[in-house]
Order: structure tokens, then C-alpha cells, then sequence
């Protein structure tokens, strides 16, 4: 760990501020209103808090569209996304020649690589953060550039600045940032990304940003609408529980999403897109996940201030990362042994683990483990 790395420049959340964090428990009723209770599927074997998964997804809205979409399963794909073009359009002022629906948000990553990193492209990037586009692109001959995060474990937004230069082909921003959960508020990164489209093209990965109910004031889709050679990616799989059937997509100006479409490899899968179409419609599941997922939270940095754990405060993930103070292998370890599947280290942080949410039952036992373990 970075010896710049301090009790004192860390984000320590203390008892006080987890029970100021606590689910309003009036919203909870008011959401369980609004949508109906359910459970997570039963799984063999240990709880899984490894993937950044919705345990409470898919919503039954989407379960009865895969359902529908099996009785035309025996035709090719052709337009189907087209629907949820329209809907994603209007939700965010665009025009659907703004959207590319994909095979996952990992898809239009890896398009990205190839468009911008391939053959000596530059790349800028953070790290740690999510690695996906970063690894393609060296893959492909890139040069990829990574800046440290602060000492907040936040983007070091000047830092990064610096490091594009006229061989920066793409500058990667994933807010709130995996795997430290760590936002940089949209107020302060919509003229940032706006000074630097300027200079290079920025994607800005949002993967987790509509986990909450105040995405619209932190998402950059403003730029996109301004014309400026910036890209959104989104994700079905966190919020809508539909990390198994591979549905995401991407915001930019329409010239970029042409060139973004003619590296495509991959052909939409009529499923997926019929379960991701309900889904986007279904704000009452939405508000559902959202309340367990900040109840879940709750519980879990509640027990991390009690035992005195840094740990990110105010993460806007579906995880919490903190401090375990040994080898995250000798953590995950015991953790695996307990009956939790914990996350892997994310250098240079040795000690420190990403640990995602499950259900509030499960969050119960795993801080409940958690106690037990550092007593």
C-alpha cells in the first residue's frame, strides 16, 4: 500500500456517520409498496459478494418477457433493440442514432480498444479502476497510460489531465469508480470532461452511477447532447439484475456511435433485449433494488465503523471497499471458510477488499461474520 495512503487522507466512515447513513425506514415501507418483496434465487455453496451482482434481479417484469421472447426464439435477431433505442432516447433527450444497445457494456469497451488503442494508440486511465478496456487495448498493441488515484482513493483528476497528450487516442473515467466506489460529483466532472474533449475523446464508464436516485445530477450525457466526442456506457447488469444475459449499451454523438457499430461482433440476443426493454420500464423494481441495496450498505459499513475498518464512506457501488489490515488472500481465506466468496486484492492495495452486496439477510450474516472474525 502507498505510504501516501493515511489514516488521516482516507475516508474513515466512524459509528456516527454509518448511523446517519442508516435506510430511512419510511422509504423502505414506501418501496416495498411500491414493488413486491422478493428473495434471491437459493444458491449452493458460499454466498457470492465477488461480482458486483444484484441478488435480487431479474424483476418479474423482465422474467415474463424472456418468457414471451421464447416463442419467437427461432428467428434471427433484426431490430429488436430498436424499442429500447427509443425508450433509453427519451429518457435522456437524445435521438436514437445517440444509442448503441451491445452485448454487455464490456462490448462497447473492447470496441473502444480497438478504435482508439489498437497499434500504438494512447489510452489514459486511472488505477485501480475497472480494467477491462485498458487490457484489451495493450493486447492490441496500445499504449496504455495509468494514473494513481488520490489520496482519497478518488480520481486524481489533475494528474490525469497531464497525462493526455496529442498520442492520447481515449480517456477512460469509470464514475463512480471500480473498485473503490469513489464518485467524482457531475457538477465537477461535466467541465472537466468538456476542457478535455477538446484535446482526445473520453469515455466515461456509468456502469453503477443509476444505483442511486441522484444519477441524473452526475451523469456527463449533457456533453454527449453538446456534440462533443464523449461516450456514456451503461450496464443491465448491476441496477437490473441481468448480468447473465449480456445487455448494455452507449451514449455519444452520432458519428462516434457509427464508428463504434462497424467493429461490432457480436449479434443481440432477443432475450436479453426483451428482459432489458422490461426492465428499463419497471421504476418500481428499480426503487426496490435501490432501497435494498442502501439497506445492505448500511449494515455492512455499520459493522466496518464498529470495528474501527477503514473504509470508503459513502461509496456510490454496489460494494464496499476497505481495510482488513492482512493479505486479502488470508482474508478471503477465512472469509471463503465462513461461507462468503470475497473479492480479490487490487494492487497497490494488498490489504485492502471489495466485498459486494448481497441480500440484506445476507449482509446480516457476513457482518455478523465479520465480528466474529476481527473480535
Amino acid at each position: 500500500m502507498s505510504s501516501s495512503l493515511t489514516r488521516r487522507s482516507l475516508v474513515l466512515a466512524t459509528p456516527a456517520i454509518a448511523a446517519a447513513t442508516l435506510l430511512d425506514t419510511r422509504l423502505a415501507r414506501a418501496t416495498d409498496a411500491a414493488a413486491p418483496a422478493r428473495a434471491a434465487a437459493p444458491a449452493a455453496g458460499p454466498v457470492r459478494l465477488i461480482a458486483n451482482e444484484n441478488p435480487y434481479g431479474p424483476a418479474d417484469s423482465a422474467r415474463r418477457a424472456v418468457a414471451d421472447s421464447l416463442a419467437t426464439a427461432w428467428q434471427y435477431p433484426m431490430g429488436q433493440d430498436q424499442p429500447l433505442k427509443k425508450l433509453i432516447a427519451a429518457r435522456e433527450g437524445l435521438t436514437p442514432a445517440h444509442v448503441m444497445i451491445a452485448d454487455g457494456s464490456g462490448e462497447i469497451l473492447r470496441i473502444a480498444a480497438i478504435v482508439f488503442g489498437r497499434d500504438g494508440g494512447g489510452v489514459v486511465a486511472a488505477t485501480p479502476t475497472f480494467d477491462f478496456l485498458q487490457s484489451y487495448a495493450r493486447q492490441l498493441g496500445g499504449v496504455v497510460t495509468e494514473v494513481p488515484l488520490d489520496d482519497n482513493l478518488r480520481h486524481d483528476l489533475p494528474r490525469l489531465d497531464a497525462a493526455v497528450t496529442g498520442k492520447t487516442g481515449l480517456l477512460y473515467l469509470c464514475n463512480p469508480n471500480n473498485p473503490t466506489g469513489t464518485l467524482v460529483p457531475g457538477a465537477e466532472l461535466r467541465p472537466y470532461v468538456a476542457a478535455l474533449a477538446r484535446r482526445t475523446t473520453v469515455l466515461v464508464d456509468e456502469a453503477y452511477l443509476d444505483l442511486w436516485d441522484d444519477w441524473p445530477a452526475h451523469t456527463v450525457t449533457e456533453r454527449v447532447l453538446a456534440g462533443d466526442p464523449v461516450i456514456v456506457t451503461r450496464t443491465f447488469s448491476k441496477l437490473h439484475g441481468l448480468a447473465g444475459l449480456r445487455v448494455g449499451y452507449a451514449l455519444a454523438p452520432p458519428d462516434l456511435i457509427r464508428r463504434l457499430e462497424a467493429h461490432r461482433t457480436t449479434i443481440l440476443g432477443s432475450t436479453g433485449v426483451a428482459a432489458a426493454t422490461a426492465s428499463y420500464q419497471d421504476l418500481a423494481f428499480q426503487a426496490f433494488a435501490r432501497a435494498r441495496l442502501a439497506e445492505a450498505l448500511a449494515i455492512t459499513t455499520g459493522a466496518l465503523s464498529e470495528l474501527g475498518l477503514r473504509h470508503v464512506a459513502g461509496g456510490r457501488g454496489n460494494f464496499v471497499f476497505f481495510d482488513t489490515g492482512k493479505p486479502v488472500a488470508e482474508f478471503s481465506a477465512a472469509m471463503r471458510q465462513a461461507g462468503y466468496l470475497v473479492g480479490r486484492p487490487f494492487a497497490p492495495y494488498a490489504t485492502w477488499c471489495r466485498v459486494s452486496m448481497g441480500t440484506v439477510e445476507q449482509m446480516r450474516g457476513f457482518a455478523a461474520v465479520l465480528r466474529a472474525h476481527f473480535a
